[in-house]
């Protein structure tokens, strides 16, 4: 089945009666300062072996590789072939904290942006390996599923933040239990990862206990700290003007980043603690080699329609008439002259 890749180029022929009805009116242009100035200069006799048909025949041969360009930047393409891929690689999830307390600007330009930041280079870097995510403060929920589909996975971390429709907290813990639960789904046990990137303030106190049970089940929790240690208000947007967020006695709450708690559950879950530095590589190097020693399973990755493009042909006939129009001369032919 023909059908062209960009059609929108075709709205380029729109130009071709315009340039043709320029052409025309040139033409008369030129006739009518002829007939005028002819006689005086003797211009006819000057003139008697310029050809008056060739002059439109090169402006059409030009029009016509104007055309065929068009037609090859359309791209025609013919045939129509689905192929299932099957790709091999790791099950990732990474657990993003969207906690309130994820504003605080002891990191540029706030905790939030630079977790968003981080996940995307992570995402980039996994490529070949299936990626889901989850979104967690008081509760988790699974934002994404399993899947190759890395653009998707990229927009949607992209859209994590605190003003999403989610209960407020950092319960790290049930993000664990969320991939738990849901690699009880599949019948064949796997070996996955958890890659969790918060903030460490955790207001539950049962994170390395569910990461030890998570390990028993094939899951190893890295952790990604992302905060320092000093801490920094949170800020909070009340009547467009930007406050910090109180206590019940009415003092600014200063959220810090828990280290110590963070390691624990990262070491309870066979993973590994990380610190998010202005340069992550390093940290995406070092998880991107842990993972790659996870086990690998089969799945089919992408869905592929195959097509034969012929673009290179009509760009081969424009240049064919450009090659012919560009040694027609505006003279007459000999047999022409006969």
């Amino acid at each position: 089945m023909l059908h062209f890749e960009e059609p929108l180029y075709f709205y380029l022929l729109l130009c071709i009666p315009i340039l043709f009805a320029l052409f025309y009116v040139a033409t008369l242009h030129n006739d009518k300062l002829r007939k005028q100035f002819g006689d005086l200069i003797n211009l006819n006799r000057l003139t008697s072996d310029i050809s008056r048909l060739k002059r439109p025949l090169k402006f059409s041969l030009l029009m016509m590789a104007f055309t065929f360009l068009t037609i090859a930047l359309a791209n025609p393409r013919v045939g129509h072939r689905t192929q299932s891929v099957k790709g091999e690689g790791a099950d990732v999830y990474i657990a993003i904290d969207v906690s309130k307390s994820m504003w605080a600007q002891d990191v540029k330009p706030n905790r939030m942006e630079r977790a968003r930041q981080f996940s995307q280079k992570l995402i980039d870097a996994i490529e070949g390996d299936r990626v889901g995510l989850i979104f967690f403060a008081g509760s988790p929920f699974l934002q994404m599923p399993l899947t190759t589909d890395y653009a998707a996975a990229r927009l949607f971390v992209q859209n994590a933040s605190p003003e999403l429709n989610i209960n407020q907290g950092t319960a790290i813990e049930k993000a664990i239990d969320r991939v738990v639960e849901l690699g009880r789904k599949n019948k064949k046990k796997k070996q996955r990862a958890l890659i969790v990137i918060t903030d460490g303030e955790n207001h539950q106190t049962d994170a390395a206990s569910a990461a030890q049970i998570a390990k028993a089940e094939g899951v190893a929790t890295f952790v990604v700290a992302v905060g320092t240690e000093a801490g920094a208000p949170i800020p909070v947007q009340k009547e467009g003007r930007t406050e910090f967020k109180l206590d019940a006695k009415g003092q600014v709450v200063h959220s810090k980043m828990n280290a110590d708690m963070l390691r624990n559950i990262a070491t309870s879950g066979g993973g590994k603690f990380y610190k998010i530095k202005p340069d992550a590589d390093a940290v995406i190097y070092d998880l991107v080699k842990k993972i790659s020693g996870l086990e690998k399973s089969e799945f089919m990755q992408k869905n592929f329609d195959v097509f034969e493009t012929y673009f290179q042909y009509f760009v081969a006939l424009a240049l064919l008439l450009l090659f012919m129009e560009f040694f027609i001369s505006y003279r007459k032919s000999n047999w022409l002259k006969e």
